[in-house]
């Protein structure tokens, strides 16, 4: 599960910002391998070759690449954070001249306290991402000698955090150890690129973490490979359905439920299981290219069966209180399993971190289809820092790197596997846009360039489906349950739903029922 507290009584602290988070066009980036360190453990003989096989796939310098002498465990003490990570990166740091820092006052930092605290920050900065790889720990437990003031809400006096999240602040010192920090960059009004301004405040620090190291290279290679194009496939979002506001659940529901409009927008197949309970192991979801769901502690749903396949480049995200307690397990919790089942990135929390303080998946969708790195989603999605959220995955992977039809043109110029899907999404973009004779003629120059291509032929029945062209729609379906046969249990399991879902729409009810039961016969489990 994951809890609540009463946000409303926090003061925040916003550090300057200004209006609209709507999905903008790809932005002008700075290089932000250029401003990129990263960080191995010495103690872990597969972390420093980790740490240069990511180097050279992102072009990193080598003297941008350093080992730390720290435990292998994930979980630390307080003191052994201090003393092996924070102390020996700010010696680093202060010896190459990266940041010099002079006093300044920042307002109510601490959320839930309203105060004014003097520290010591960043007037330059030129590393703006930290990836730390595999073997530097991932987590520091809480300290019972670090004392809260009685003011702030025992909820929030936690000293417990990720090591990632600890180390975002590194650019300020004098922060206290307990609570959360108000982050300057969370994109309560505007979505923007990461700059220098927001990097005298915090680095963003992501790490490169999985159940085995071949998981951490896959994920390299995944992401880069991904950028040739863009990430392509299905959406899937799993909601529990809650419309009362005051709930105090909702919230997440309405993350989920607000990342999946923005993903029909953009062109996706879309799907939301809106069921209270998690969706089911036999749902047919495949083709994944960005799932987000919530509400079950260990990996489960359709992704218990191994032929729910994960698209290259993949993101997904499960919201539980501890879904990245352990990444290194391939079972238990989430990030672990989700990352060995195929997602090239993902995020979660280490300890209890309540809902409002884990990443809003609204905003964080809206970055990435905005052309924005994972790094940069990731720190703008999440309200608070020095708290329990990690990121996981390659900080500098845009899974949409450039304008759509900029990847579209490189898709066909280089007869992209990708090619297919990417037509099928211009074709709902022209369906969004309300331009049925468009879309029609789009469609057929679809079946056509890509005959018998099964993709395209469910795709281009979903286009007509949801238009409402229910003729056109049926035909198609019955297309592609031929040319499926009995190859893809998992996608004539789908094509069966939709076939019977489209004739009870159309109040065909005799229809309908014929196709449920077949759909019984042939999956009596499902």
């Amino acid at each position: 599960m994951i809890r609540w507290i009463p946000v409303l009584l926090l003061a925040v602290a916003h550090w300057g910002h200004t209006a609209d988070t709507s999905p903008l066009t790809p932005p002008d980036q700075p290089d932000l391998a250029a401003h990129t360190l990263v960080v191995f453990n010495r103690a872990d003989p597969d972390s420093q070759p980790l740490a240069e096989f990511y180097a050279k796939a992102r072009s990193i310098p080598s003297d941008r690449v350093i080992g730390l002498d720290c435990p292998v465990n994930e979980e630390i003490t307080r003191i052994e954070f201090e003393t092996k990570i924070r102390k020996p990166l700010e010696e680093l740091f202060t010896s190459r001249g990266w940041m010099k820092r002079a006093e300044n006052f920042l307002s109510n930092p601490v959320l839930g306290i309203e105060s004014s605290i003097p520290v010591q920050q960043a007037q330059e900065n030129p590393i703006w991402i930290m990836v730390l790889i595999r073997g530097v720990p991932l987590k520091i437990s809480d300290d019972p000698t670090i004392l809260a003031p009685d003011n702030l809400m025992p909820q929030l006096r936690a000293n417990a955090a990720a090591v990632d999240s600890e180390l975002a602040l590194l650019p300020i010192s004098g922060l206290p150890l307990y609570g959360l920090i108000a982050n300057p960059y969370f994109a309560d009004k505007r979505i923007r690129p990461f700059s220098q301004f927001f990097a005298n405040y915090l680095i963003m620090v992501c790490r490169l973490d999985a159940p085995s190291p071949a998981m951490v290279r896959r994920m390299i290679q995944d992401a880069v490979e991904t950028e040739k194009t863009e990430l392509t496939g299905r959406a899937f979002f799993d909601i529990r359905s809650i419309d009362k506001k005051e709930d105090p659940y909702w919230l997440g529901d309405n993350w989920i439920d607000r990342s999946a409009l923005l993903f029909q927008a953009r062109g996706f197949d879309v799907e939301i299981d809106r069921r209270p309970e998690v969706a089911s192991k036999f749902a047919p979801w495949d083709q994944i290219a960005f799932y987000a769901g919530w509400y079950t502690g260990d990996f489960r749903g359709p992704f218990e069966n191994t032929s729910a396949r994960f698209r290259r480049g993949a993101i997904a995200y499960h919201i539980h209180s501890f879904s990245a307690e352990t990444v290194r397990s391939e079972t238990k919790n989430w990030v672990g399993p989700l990352l060995a089942h195929g997602a090239t990135a993902t995020m979660g929390a280490v300890y209890e971190p309540y809902l409002r303080f884990t990443p809003d998946v609204s905003l964080f969708v809206s970055s990435l289809l905005s052309g924005l790195s994972f790094a940069e989603s990731a720190y703008q999605s999440q309200l608070a820092l020095s708290w329990m959220v990690t990121f996981v995955g390659d900080p500098l992977y845009r899974p949409f790197p450039r304008n759509f039809f900029e990847n579209l043109d490189a898709a066909q110029t280089s007869n992209s596997p990708d090619l297919p899907w990417l037509s099928l999404r211009k074709a709902r973009l022209l369906a969004n846009a309300g331009s049925l004779s468009e879309t029609r003629t789009a469609v057929n120059k679809l079946l056509e360039d890509f005959p018998k291509n099964v993709i395209v032929v469910e795709g281009s029945a979903d286009i007509f489906r949801d238009l409402n062209e229910k003729k056109d729609a049926a035909h198609l379906y019955d297309e592609a349950l031929d040319l499926v046969g009995d190859k893809e249990p998992r996608d004539r399991l789908r094509l069966l739903m939709k076939y019977a879902e489209l004739a009870r729409r159309d109040d065909k009810t005799k229809t309908a029922m014929d196709f449920y039961e077949k759909t019984v016969k042939e999956f009596p489990e499902a």
